[in-house]
């Protein structure tokens, strides 16, 4: 038998107030509304008693002393544009005062209140429940985070319906009115999510700065598209993304860890052979580097994919025994071929027809690592990563304040090759951070410190929807380290299970307990996202009614005795009936009822114009052979040659210039050595100098005899310039363009 709804007591007719009379009556006074009624009260007694007209002036000014005196609150931090201090945040210290002339001292904490600086708007105070029972007098209070709170990160749960997208659409609303930037990526993403936000960057003239990746291709085949385009039809039809190449500027340490994180998680045999791929494509990655800076190629997954086939990936080795690649990017690729490849000799490497097959199965169990996850690239979003020059820079996009929205399918692609995209974008973004950590030690602050590219009053706000569908190893320490290098991070799921069900289950706990501000819509999970959800809000004490008693005539009457009963500031209850967008705030250990900000669909989704995405040239490097072309010198002054010669001594190199066939210099350099030469006794500047004068002039009548003219430095063909040893002995190699 099921209980009968209308007998539910609510919970707030159980509470009971234990405050003073005089406590609650000050608090009712002190309200707005009542206060002006109060007012409107003493202004009748003076027209009704004006012979008591002192007393009630009298009485009218201390009461307005009173308001105005009133310690003003937040729930919880003031907005920045109000001005004034904030009571909410401070700092305290430890202050020494002095008595009688210094005899005696005296210690005590001074609390210093800081400037208002809510920045972040996320909604107000609600009421607590629908029957408006035990209403905050606050109700209505606009919520604020100031930007130190903002970059302690923000985790968002909440169940299908709860209003997820459109709370985080509210935060990100904020970012483009701060002109700062923003990251959304959605692991469930739909073509809605893209118009909204391109429609609030359009309203606020920021649509240039908006990019779009879009992993959606809506089951469409790619070979239809090409057939069509190649019949003339939808000739027009553009990719529905901006290209993307993680690949085309960064450093090998960067694309190595790139490629790492596309690897499933493995264990045993499994992880050596990961392992052995890793030396590999580490060897491959760290030559394709050192070519892109010679300006030989462009890095992108067609060229590592070219590349990983054996008889191109030889090529590399073969450069380095001709001593055409140098040896740090040469040593990988040669340790590859020489002890990682069984079966390979070097003696052959030019004739692949005489290789070991044992050669070719070892080397494609390697290349077996990444061939899914490059195919896929290159096959199915060939559009986004196929450019060598991409319209997305991740550094860029983190440094330059720009709008980004990035859709994962979870529907097209299995739970995998959906991870394995979004680990991409949460890769990229991770190791960019790191090239911002800085690590310049000496200097002034403003060479070490203020420097830094992130070092702005705002945050970056990097938005993670569904995260659970793409959550990647190396999140945590993004958590963990993102508050010092200007991030906000926002963590929003349907359930902590989904975390836990990931490669980087391990990373869940940490990642939650880096954010300090939760926010918990409606929830339907009773296990893990609750249970977290309780002990984070905690407990507190409530006076609680003890029961009910019936009198003479069958009514019952609420007793006169209450509890104190220690109970969870959160239930699961209260949790499951909230509508959308509303929610329990966990901000240190206050829970705040709140609603989020909305923004109405009139504001968000244009009727009038029509989105369009960003798309630009490819426009390959400069280049400076290419330069006289197009250009004429400014300047006839070399100004790169210091700079060349300070390579030549860092590199322990005698210069790459030819012997000159001068005989009177060479005749004065060999006067000069036999002068260095005597040690019997120290030669006086006087007398070498005539002695180099002599060995000069001798030198220039033979030449006089011998009929040269003034101009007869000439180079030596003969002679071929010689290289100094380093200090270890190692043979430096002089480039082929050290004669141009």
């Amino acid at each position: 038998m099921s209980l009968d709804s209308q007998h539910e007591i609510k919970p707030g007719r159980i509470s009971r107030d234990v405050r003073s009379s005089w406590t609650r009556f000050n608090v009712a006074l002190y309200r707005p509304n009542n206060f002006k009624l109060a007012l409107l009260a003493i202004a009748g007694l003076l027209f009704y008693q004006p012979v008591l007209w002192p007393v009630w002036i009298l009485f009218l000014s201390m009461l307005i002393m009173a308001f105005k005196d009133q310690k003003f609150r937040m729930p919880i931090r003031m907005p920045k544009d109000i001005g004034g201090l904030d009571r909410t945040d401070y700092y305290e210290e430890l202050v020494e005062e002095n008595f009688l002339w210094g005899l005696l001292t005296k210690s005590r904490l001074f609390r210093k209140l800081l400037a208002a600086g809510g920045i972040m708007y996320l909604g107000f105070l609600r009421t607590p429940n629908t029957d408006g029972i035990a209403a905050s007098a606050d109700e209505g209070r606009e919520l604020w985070l100031n930007n130190s709170d903002c970059r302690t990160h923000l985790f968002l749960p909440g169940t299908t319906g709860s209003g997820k997208s459109e709370t985080l659409m509210g935060m990100y609303y904020n970012a483009i009115c701060w002109g700062t930037g923003a990251s959304y990526g959605d692991g469930k993403a739909d073509s809605n999510l893209a118009f909204c936000l391109w429609s609030l960057a359009r309203r606020h003239g920021r649509e240039d700065d908006f990019l779009i990746l879009n992993y959606l291709t809506g089951g469409m085949d790619p070979f239809e598209h090409m057939v069509a385009r190649e019949s003339g039809l939808h000739a027009m039809n553009q990719p529905q993304s901006n290209s993307m190449n993680p690949f085309g500027d960064a450093a090998a340490d960067f694309l190595l860890q790139l490629m790492a994180s596309l690897l499933p998680v493995a264990s045993g045999d499994g992880a050596q052979w990961q392992q052995k791929a890793l030396n590999m494509i580490d060897a491959l990655l760290r030559t394709l580097c050192y070519k892109r800076a010679k300006g030989e190629l462009e890095i992108s997954i067609g060229v590592i994919r070219h590349y990983l086939a054996l008889q191109n990936l030889v090529q590399f080795y073969i450069e380095g025994q001709q001593g055409l690649i140098p040896e740090l990017a040469y040593l990988p690729i040669k340790a590859y071929f020489e002890t990682g490849l069984p079966g390979f000799n070097p003696q052959l490497a030019g004739d692949p027809s005489k290789w070991d097959a044992e050669v070719f199965n070892q080397h494609g169990y390697l290349t077996g690592q990444f061939a899914r996850t490059l195919s896929m690239m290159m096959d199915t979003y060939g559009h986004i990563f196929a450019d060598k020059f991409p319209e997305i820079d991740m550094l860029d996009v983190l440094l330059n304040d720009r709008l980004i929205a990035v859709m994962i399918p979870t529907l097209e692609k299995s739970a995998s090759e959906a991870a394995s995209l979004g680990k991409l974008y949460i890769s990229s973004i991770r190791l960019m951070m790191a090239q911002n950590l800085g690590y310049r030690l000496e200097g002034t602050r403003a060479d070490v410190l203020d420097t830094k590219a992130t070092n702005a009053p705002n945050p970056y706000l990097i938005i993670s929807d569904e995260l659970a569908y793409y959550f990647a190893a190396g999140i945590a320490v993004m958590f963990a380290q993102a508050r010092s290098l200007g991030f906000m991070m926002v963590a929003a799921v349907q359930d902590i299970q989904g975390l836990k069900r990931g490669e980087a289950a391990d990373e869940a706990p940490s990642m939650l307990a880096n954010t300090k501000v939760k926010w918990v819509l409606a929830l339907e999970d009773p296990e893990d996202t609750y249970d977290y959800i309780r002990k984070a809000g905690g407990e507190a004490y409530y006076s609680v009614l003890t029961g009910y008693d019936q009198n003479t005539g069958g009514a019952y009457q609420a007793q006169g005795a209450a509890n104190i009963e220690r109970r969870n500031k959160i239930e699961l209850g209260e949790l499951k009936k909230l509508q959308a967008g509303e929610g329990m705030l966990i901000f240190k250990d206050a829970v705040i009822p709140a609603s989020s900000f909305y923004i109405p669909d009139d504001h968000k989704k244009t009727s009038k114009l029509s989105a369009r995405i960003n798309r630009f040239l490819q426009i390959e490097r400069p280049e400076y052979s290419r330069l006289p072309q197009s250009a004429e010198r400014i300047s006839k002054q070399d100004t790169h040659s210091v700079d060349y010669i300070a390579a030549q001594l860092r590199r322990v190199e005698k210069p790459y210039y030819p012997a000159l066939d001068d005989p009177i210099l060479d005749q004065v350099v060999a006067t000069a050595r036999h002068l260095d030469s005597i040690q019997r006794f120290d030669v006086p500047a006087e007398q070498r100098g005539i002695a180099l004068f002599q060995a000069a002039r001798k030198a220039l009548h033979a030449a006089e005899a011998q009929g040269l003219t003034g101009y007869f430095h000439q180079p030596k063909p003969d002679l071929e310039p010689e290289e100094m040893l380093g200090d270890d002995g190692e043979d430096f190699e002089i480039p082929e363009d050290a004669y141009d």
